[in-house]
């Protein structure tokens, strides 16, 4: 079975010593081009986001195989996404996986011409390129034929929830029994803790984030876990000096250090969840208190691990039950999933951003009302909202802007017509001024800020101005118990002429988007954000390709005084009024659609030609 030709390895690729035989057959040993065993019994083990042998379904599934060749590519699909610093951190881990590898009997494949093998093992995934990529090799697969029948696919998983008869914890037990019975390795904290080895856990050039090895990021982890005891090891103490600097607010320091080793799969988020319920029995004599983790750093770790599986199984739910009206994805944004919505063959790129509270399907009629008039359209949930992740970490307008730059960069992949309603609108004026080249022109629906007459000075809040306080961690706990209750009226204020159009669909989707871990987190940005940049200034470059629809009944703000300030004050502007409230692209939209529409003939027509529009 010919499968693929892979990129050679770095030829300065070095080993390091990690794991202990276990799986493998101590003589085998895997040859580039062919396999010892029979075809008939040949497994292939592809390794993309699950750099470890700790703790790794798919070895064990495998294991039914007398011959299992491990592989691993380097796909520009995949590593185009990667800031260099993770790029750095791959190399490293696939430094460790190929010495655990090779301790076990076993290679990793970095370059194979060709293997005879009847099965390939995977991880499951949940990301649009990654599923593309999955469907390509698997209808490959099924092109071609071997003695045994047709190759296939068999996708593996860690299940966090352990929904048979053995559970998580009596797994790792066992596993961890057998290495210590075979007199190897034992990643448990009492064995690092008499190491004499104090090398940082921080292996890449900015150093930054853990990184390494599953050893080295257990190493970590147990540092982390045990703050509040302090130590004499270099290593712990850089880890603690580290937490304290990536502290934005309380518990973030998880993510910032932890994310991209389980984003690349060099831990599992079970083993994480795992090492995190041994130490706080072992800080209580065998039980898990009953009023929340007794240390704030084991919250975090536990939290963090939780979220992200509770949003990797929403994923993965909205990628099997997707409908066929439009096409829902997953994309991975520095770790984190976003989902977003895609329609249209052909025509320009109009990508539609939703407001606070809401997310992708609140364009519901206007995805497919402008794809049909002749676009491509992308609806992007904003991260924090919907059904997107919902991680601990400070919120801004800025994060929010770069995540849209990203998006057109990376999904996109060419300059669109950016329409934000509410305080995305606001966003898509910050991505207009800072990164116009990624615009052909900005359409604003009821956006929020401000019309400032004569600007003397701009302030900017960054990150570590908005940490966290008493008082934002209070409010946004009594806001979110207030919305819930009141969300059906709030929303239906905002559609004062079709109030059917705030149905029950529209507020059950808001409701259950509150009970999401991480909501509490995002509700605090509510009493930091920042939007003393006025309009006026940020569409001040672009405002000859600026569209202004305003809904005139909108109960949040004064559209009266908005339009009129707008007109004044932003030459160039076209300004469209409606007989609509606060969001007029889900009250009113066939006349959005049609008004979108027929500005974005006029800007392309004028690109065209070459003129401004």
């Amino acid at each position: 079975m010919t499968l693929l030709t892979f990129p050679h390895f770095p030829s300065n690729f070095p080993s390091l010593s990690r794991f202990p035989n276990n799986r493998f057959s101590p003589t085998r040993r895997y040859c580039l081009t062919t396999t010892t065993a029979p075809s008939s019994n040949t497994a292939i083990l592809w390794f993309k986001h699950d750099l470890r042998t700790d703790d790794h379904p798919g070895l064990l599934a495998a294991s039914k195989f007398q011959s299992i060749v491990p592989v691993y590519v380097f796909d520009h699909r995949i590593l185009s996404r990667f800031s260099d610093e993770m790029l750095e951190l791959i190399l490293f881990a696939l430094q460790d996986l190929r010495k655990s590898l090779r301790d076990r009997g076993s290679d990793l494949m970095i370059r194979m011409e060709q293997v005879q093998a009847t099965c390939i093992f995977a991880e499951q995934e949940v990301e649009y390129e990654l599923l593309f990529i999955m469907d390509v090799v698997n209808q490959r697969l099924n092109s071609m034929k071997v003695s045994q029948g047709t190759p296939k696919i068999e996708l593996w998983k860690t299940p966090f929830y352990d929904i048979k008869e053995t559970s998580a914890d009596t797994l790792l037990g066992r596993e961890m029994l057998k290495s210590s019975e075979s007199g190897e390795r034992s990643y448990s904290f009492r064995q690092m803790r008499s190491s004499e080895s104090n090398e940082s856990v921080f292996v890449t050039q900015k150093g930054n984030v853990v990184g390494g090895g599953t050893y080295n990021v257990l190493n970590a982890l147990a540092a982390y876990l045990r703050y509040l005891e302090g130590t004499a090891r270099e290593d712990w103490q850089e880890v603690h000096a580290k937490l304290r600097a990536s502290e934005s607010r309380n518990g973030a320091s998880f993510n910032a250090l932890f994310g991209p080793a389980l984003t690349l799969g060099i831990i599992s988020r079970r083993r994480v969840h795992y090492e995190v319920i041994k130490y706080e029995k072992e800080r209580n004599g065998g039980f898990i208190p009953p009023f929340g983790y007794s240390t704030a750093t084991i919250e975090a770790a536990a939290e963090a691990v939780l979220s992200k599986e509770w949003y990797w199984l929403l994923a993965l739910r909205n990628q099997i039950n997707n409908d066929e009206k439009q096409s829902t994805r997953i994309w991975r944004w520095n770790g984190f999933l976003i989902q977003y919505t895609v329609a249209g063959e052909d025509g320009p790129a109009v990508l539609l951003v939703h407001g606070f509270g809401a997310f992708a399907e609140h364009y519901r009629d206007n995805i497919h009302g402008l794809a049909r008039a002749g676009n491509r359209v992308w609806a992007i949930t904003l991260l924090g909202f919907g059904k997107s992740e919902k991680p601990n970490t400070v919120y801004t307008e800025l994060l929010w802007a770069e995540l849209l730059r990203d998006f057109i960069v990376d999904v996109v992949g060419e300059p669109v017509h950016l329409v934000g309603n509410s305080i995305g609108g606001y966003i898509v004026a910050i991505v207009s001024r800072v990164w116009s080249i990624l615009i052909k022109s900005t359409v604003l629906i009821n956006s929020a800020g401000n019309v400032i007459p004569r600007i003397t000075s701009l302030s900017l809040y960054r990150p570590s101005d908005r940490q966290t306080s008493g008082a934002t961690w209070l409010g946004s706990r009594i806001l979110l118990f207030f919305l819930r209750l009141t969300i059906q009226d709030i929303v239906k204020k905002c559609y004062p002429t079709k109030v059917e159009r705030a149905d029950d669909w529209l507020i059950n989707e808001m409701l259950r988007a509150s009970y999401d871990p991480g909501v509490p987190v995002v509700l605090e940005s509510i009493f930091s954000f920042n939007l003393s940049i006025p309009l006026n200034y940020l569409l001040e470059d672009v405002k000859e390709k600026v569209l202004i629809i305003q809904g005139m009944k909108d109960p949040i703000s004064d559209s009266k005084a908005t339009v009129a300030m707008l007109k004044e004050h932003c030459d160039g502007v076209i300004v469209k009024e409606l007989d609509a409230g606060h969001c007029p692209h889900d009250e009113v939209p066939e006349s959005v659609n049609t008004i979108i529409c027929g500005w974005i003939q006029k800007v392309e027509s004028n690109i065209l030609a070459g003129f401004p529009v």
